[in-house]
């Protein structure tokens, strides 16, 4: 690479001498905690045999001794062995001393090291020796490049533990995925990693989630990042100023105090501010993931992915005397299609035990392409015993009792403005005995009917939404008389009655959101900031409302409740109004979700103007105002 290369590299990472780290070898690089009662003081390495930072080096084991006996921590979780060999060093426990047994497979004038990190403790109260590591070389040269930088989860910008950051001389797309890296580290739990004693070369940077422990990455299933360009270490000399006040003492004369100015000559090595931002593949195998016959009427098939896979089912039976209709089961898919329940509608399918069929679907091939597929499969059902064993067997004059259809309204007390009241039913109905229902509101001490109309929810074929002109702060109540409504087996429902109000406009918030710094479709989501918790990175959003943004503008967000809530924006490059994730082999970042660092605390009748500068340093400000 051209000098002028890499100037380049370094312009894009935003690279700058103040920013980086900086190093002061010693004979091994050892970390102590700051003071603190005696039983907190950490184990001290008094011997390394061979030493640490030793060239030529050709020993079997290396044995690190301490002036007290240790423990080792989460050592498979923590040691690191750059660069990586087939297989790792085994690094075992003696007592007052740690042994590590070298592998015979390294590489000739090359420059090693083993990063312990804190797992090595004292035995009694596990005080860490600290960020402990251990250096050697093959030849007679220790290299001391080095790189270090933060991983991020790609869509929370959280920091993430543990992944393991690899640097790669060859530059093979392909690469990451089929070979080991030239060098690695580990992440801490603020997402830094530092990987150090490099040769110099032009590196591909990238983290790997590493699952599967085999240090090269999986698509689909390990989290991934890679920097698009190479990155080349280097080492500059820097000077550091530092003022310090001195307080003299003249005899006969007041104290005198004056500055003094000390210059130091030290060396700063880097890139030091590499960004890497971890995805998750979206999966592509189309495959069904898992099929059952929990009730004699009900057969439930999941898919892997959602998308259209073609789905249908053949019954496949001798004992069949005549051809079924078509329409033998009702099918019901979710919006997403990977989750299908077929629900039989024949008495005479249903009541076998056993039941055979043929099922028709797409699945992936080992080209990745959807192809059909046929399979045959068997669904078995056996009634639940009873309690006293055995074969239930009614008592003379013991009546058997049909459980009734279930209705769940989607409402309990209060009807949210803005939301549809709804009626789901715990299996499918007929839909013409829906002309029981009734809504009626409450006008001083009496109930007067309202006009309404129910339609099928096109998303779930098991739930209407009931319409009607809801007046805020009214009282109504929906009556529905004991067997009126009835599912395909003819099981009815219980008498229900539910009372409700609908909420009025003052009961809610609003927030006037002003985003500037648009470039690109942008996607705006307000999100409750209490809802979801997160692990190592990744965690999940309850996104309540979402707004599309082509410009700088004004994004209004109304009928909020009372709660604290927080925004983020997604830079919708490809304008699909949705985040998409990265795809390394094509080359193809995850899109960037840029976080308002504030939380709005939203209250009734109240509306709150707040500002989103994208391209800002995340400064913001906001008032609220009465309604």
């Amino acid at each position: 690479m051209t000098n002028s290369g890499k100037r380049h590299i370094f312009h894009r990472c935003g690279w700058l001498v103040p920013a980086i780290g900086l190093l002061v070898y010693a004979c091994a690089n050892r970390g102590y905690p700051e003071g603190g009662p005696k039983d907190e003081t950490p184990p001290e390495v008094v011997a390394e045999q061979p030493a640490s930072f030793s060239t030529d080096f050709k020993a079997k084991r290396v044995n690190i001794h301490f002036n007290e006996f240790v423990q080792l921590k989460e050592i498979n979780d923590k040691f690191i062995f750059s660069p990586p060999v087939k297989k790792d060093p085994k690094v075992s426990l003696k007592g007052k001393y740690v042994q590590i047994a070298i592998p015979d497979s390294l590489r000739p004038n090359t420059t090693y090291s083993m990063d312990f990190a804190d797992a090595i403790v004292d035995n009694n109260e596990g005080n860490p020796l600290g960020f402990y590591r251990y250096v050697f070389s093959t030849g007679t040269v220790i290299d001391t490049l080095e790189l270090s930088g933060n991983v991020v989860n790609a869509e929370s910008g959280e920091p993430m533990m543990g992944l393991l950051v690899a640097l790669y001389e060859r530059l093979g797309d392909s690469v990451p995925l089929r070979e080991l890296p030239d060098y690695i580290a580990r992440t801490d739990s603020a997402g830094f990693f530092r990987v150090t004693n490099l040769r110099e070369a032009d590196y591909r940077v990238a983290a790997i989630e590493d699952a599967n422990r085999d240090k090269m990455y999986t698509p689909e299933a390990e989290g991934f990042a890679w920097l698009d360009s190479t990155v080349h270490p280097v080492v500059i000399p820097v000077t550091q100023t530092d003022t310090f006040r001195l307080v003299e003492h003249i005899e006969g004369l007041d104290t005198l105090m004056r500055d003094s100015i000390v210059t130091r000559n030290l060396l700063a090595y880097g890139p030091g501010n590499l960004y890497l931002r971890v995805f998750q593949e979206k999966p592509t195998q189309l495959y069904l993931v898992d099929d059952e016959r929990k009730e004699r009427e009900r057969l439930n098939f999941t898919f892997s992915i959602p998308g259209e896979n073609g789905f249908r089912a053949e019954l496949w039976d001798t004992l069949a005397r005549e051809p079924l209709p078509e329409d033998w089961y009702f099918k019901e898919e979710n919006p997403s299609h990977d989750t299908i329940t077929l629900w039989i509608k024949d008495s005479t399918v249903y009541k076998r035990d056993t039941l055979h069929f043929i099922l028709h679907y797409l699945r992936s091939d080992s080209t990745g392409q959807h192809t059909a597929y046929a399979d045959t499969s068997r669904y078995t059902f056996t009634e639940k015993k009873s309690k006293e064993g055995g074969n239930a067997r009614k008592r003379e004059g013991e009546k058997e009792k049909t459980p009734f259809l279930d209705i769940r309204p989607n409402v309990t007390a209060e009807l949210e403005l803005g939301t549809r009241f709804a009626l789901e039913f715990d299996r499918p109905i007929d839909k013409s005995t829906l002309d029981s229902v009734r809504l009626s509101v409450k006008s001083d001490t009496l109930w007067a009917p309202v006009p309404f109309r129910l339609t099928e929810d096109s998303a779930k074929v098991r739930r209407v939404f009931l319409d009607a002109e809801w007046k805020q702060g009214s009282e109504y109540k929906l009556d529905i008389d004991s067997a009126s409504v009835f599912d395909i087996y003819g099981r009815f429902n219980n008498k229900l009655e539910k009372k409700f109000k609908v909420k009025t406009e003052e009961q809610y918030g609003k927030i006037i959101l002003q985003v500037s710094g648009v470039t690109m479709p942008t996607v705006v989501q307000l999100y409750r900031s209490e809802n979801g918790k997160s692990e190592n990175g990744k965690r999940k959003y309850g996104i309540v409302r979402e707004k599309r943004i082509d410009s700088d503008g004004e994004a209004v967000f109304e009928l909020l409740k009372e709660g604290k809530y927080k925004f983020r924006a997604i830079l919708d490059a490809n304008g699909n109004g949705i985040w998409d994730t990265g795809l390394y082999l094509k080359k193809r970042q995850p899109e960037e979700i840029i976080y308002l660092p504030v939380e709005i605390s939203v209250r009734p009748n109240f509306d709150i103007e707040q500002t989103f500068d994208l391209k800002g340093t995340g400064e913001s400000s906001g008032e609220a105002q009465k309604k």
